[in-house]
């Protein structure tokens, strides 16, 4: 039973503006230590970053949940096994929001081009 659905599409030209306005300190609020090592090991650093700032915004979705309902970008960690299959990690109000659908399955899927990223994120209890 599919308990949450959410996509989104983000322009990975905005997370690069975002970077160059305000540096480290931009990333820094969005993404944790670990996402930040994955993506700065790819050339395509702004391509990986926008993938996973997809995938955040989804989960959201997903979960009917936001900032103004206290859910944090850093709440929403996005890792990669060692397959490069990726998947999230949820702390704080976004693990209480999942809590409260049951704690469903996640299932994510990442795609990007120079120019976009795009995220589906699925729970299925």
């Amino acid at each position: 039973m599919i308990a949450g659905i959410g996509i989104d599409i983000i322009s990975v030209e905005r997370i690069e503006k975002g970077f160059e306005k305000f540096g480290i300190k931009f990333l820094e609020k969005i993404f944790t230590k670990a996402e930040i090592e994955y993506c700065g090991r790819h050339a395509s650093v702004f391509e990986h970053y926008a993938g996973k700032f997809s995938v955040k915004e989804a989960f959201m979705k997903s979960i009917g949940a936001g900032i103004r309902q206290g859910v944090w970008f850093k709440d929403i960690e996005v890792l990669n096994r060692e397959t490069q299959q990726p998947y999230v990690q949820v702390y704080n109000k976004a693990a209480a929001y999942l809590s409260a659908l049951g704690n469903p399955n996640i299932h994510i899927s990442i795609t990007h081009t120079n120019d976009n990223a795009a995220a589906v994120v699925i729970l299925e209890k």
